[in-house]
């Protein structure tokens, strides 16, 4: 069981560094029926991501913008989503201890609690989660 957090699904649909990185674990996770799992808030989280190349900083135009919107909302449709109440507690607990968001927090607690990888490329995240030994992919 794999969990994905927002940084690295926006790079399965925006052409940033590490994604073609990210779209070959992607398809290697896929072809082999990997378990792939993410928590509701991720959607927003990585729609406003978008939303940020497209509109705030303008490194990808609005079309791109909205075409990575419906290549994101596609792929959404195929993972398992795992509400955020069943971990909301831990994951608070966490980002005190952590000094980490609620939001990454969240990513950490659900792979915590299934004993699942992690598969993330913010950097604050990564170390967050070697110090509780969970492992970070990439």
């Amino acid at each position: 069981m794999i969990v994905l957090d927002a940084s690295f699904l926006v790079k399965l649909v925006i052409t940033e560094e590490g994604s073609d990185k990210a779209r070959k674990l992607m398809r290697l996770w896929v072809s082999s029926g990997e378990h792939l799992v993410v928590t509701e808030q991720a959607l927003l989280e990585a729609l406003n991501a978008i939303w940020k190349h497209g509109v705030k900083t303008g490194e990808i135009g609005e079309r791109e913008a909205l075409e990575a919107a419906k290549d994101l909302i596609e792929i959404w449709s195929k993972l398992d989503v795992i509400p955020v109440s069943g971990t909301v507690h831990e994951a608070f607990r966490l980002a005190m201890e952590e000094r980490i968001t609620v939001y990454d927090a969240a990513y950490l607690s659900l792979a915590m609690s299934r004993n699942a990888g992690l598969a993330t490329f913010d950097k604050e995240l990564s170390k967050a989660a070697s110090r509780k030994r969970v492992m970070t992919i990439p």
